[in-house]
C-alpha cells in the first residue's frame, strides 16, 4: 500500500506534468519531474549542490572564454600586421583585401546559417532558453561562435565581445548540465552561471557578471541563482587572471582632472 508521502508525490507529479509539461506520460519525462520534485523537497542540499556546480561551470566557462579571448587578441594583431604590410603598397593590394573581406563575410554567412542561433550577440538566445521559449544545441553553438567569433572581430568587424563571450559562457554551462544529467530547473540556474562566468572572464570583471546575469539574463535576484553566479564569475575570473593577469580590457592611466568649465557641457550631453 502506497503511503501518505507517496501518494502526494504522485499526485505532484501529475500535476507539474499536467500544468507545465503539457506533454505525454513518458520515462523521460517522468525522471525530470523527479528530479525537479527533489531538488525542492531537499532545498537546503539543493544550494549546496549548485554551490559546487557554479565552481565546475566557472572552471569550463574561464578556459573557453580565455581561449576565446587570447584568439581574439592573436587576431586583432594580425590584422594590425596586416593593415601596415598594406601601406604605400599599390591599389591592387587594397582591392584584394576587400575582396578578402567579402570572402570573411560569406563564411560568417555559412556559419550562422549551419548554427541560427549562434547568431547575433546571443544575449536573446540566452534570455529565450532560460524563459523556456528556446533551446540550445550546445556543443554547436560553441563551435559555431568561437570560429565566426575570431574571424569577425579578427577581421576587423564592428563587433564586441561581451555578447559572444556571455552565450559561450551559456552553452559551456548547458554542456556541464547535460553531462552530469541535471533537470530543467536547476540547467537555468546554471546556464544563468555560466553567462554570469562569460562576462566576468570577457571583461575581468566577476562583479560586473554577477549583476549583469542577475539583471539582464534571469531577472530575478534570490539566493539561489546569486550563490552559483557568484562563485561561477569568481571562478571564471581567477582561471582568467591565471592566463591573462589582473588587467582590465580598457585601461586607463594618468587621466587628468577635468576642469570645472567642462562639467557644465557633460551636465548638457548627459540630460
Amino acid at each position: 500500500m502506497q503511503t501518505k508521502e507517496s501518494k502526494q508525490k504522485e499526485t505532484f507529479l501529475t500535476r507539474l506534468r499536467r500544468s507545465f509539461l503539457h506533454v505525454n506520460s513518458d520515462k523521460q519525462t517522468d525522471s525530470r519531474i523527479r528530479q525537479t520534485y527533489q531538488s525542492l523537497s531537499h532545498w537546503h542540499d539543493f544550494q549546496i549542490k549548485l554551490f559546487w556546480e557554479g565552481i565546475v561551470v566557472g572552471i569550463f566557462s574561464g578556459l573557453v572564454i580565455s581561449f576565446f579571448r587570447w584568439a581574439l587578441t592573436q587576431a586583432e594583431m594580425l590584422r594590425i600586421l596586416l593593415y601596415d604590410s598594406l601601406a604605400g603598397r599599390p591599389a591592387w593590394y587594397t582591392g584584394a583585401w576587400f575582396a578578402a573581406l567579402f570572402i570573411v563575410a560569406y563564411v560568417l554567412y555559412r556559419l550562422t546559417k549551419h548554427e541560427p542561433m549562434a547568431g547575433g550577440s546571443g544575449i536573446p538566445q540566452v534570455k529565450g532558453v532560460i524563459l523556456g521559449l528556446m533551446r540550445f544545441n550546445w556543443f554547436r553553438i560553441l563551435y559555431v561562435k568561437l570560429a565566426a567569433g575570431v574571424i569577425g572581430l579578427g577581421a576587423g568587424l564592428s563587433l564586441g565581445r561581451e555578447g559572444p563571450s556571455i552565450q559561450l559562457g551559456a552553452v559551456t554551462a548547458q554542456g556541464v548540465s547535460r553531462f552530469l544529467g541535471r533537470s530543467r530547473m536547476e540547467e537555468r540556474y546554471l546556464i544563468t552561471s555560466g553567462a554570469s562566468a562569460g562576462l566576468a572572464t570577457a571583461f575581468n570583471a566577476p562583479l560586473a557578471g554577477v549583476i549583469f546575469s542577475l539583471e539582464e539574463i534571469h531577472r530575478n535576484f534570490s539566493a539561489v541563482v546569486l550563490l552559483p553566479a557568484m562563485t561561477a564569475a569568481l571562478t571564471a575570473t581567477f582561471i582568467s587572471r591565471l592566463f591573462f593577469g589582473r588587467d582590465t580590457i580598457f585601461n586607463f592611466y594618468g587621466l587628468p582632472p577635468m576642469p570645472l568649465d567642462h562639467h557644465m557641457v557633460f551636465a548638457l550631453l548627459t540630460a
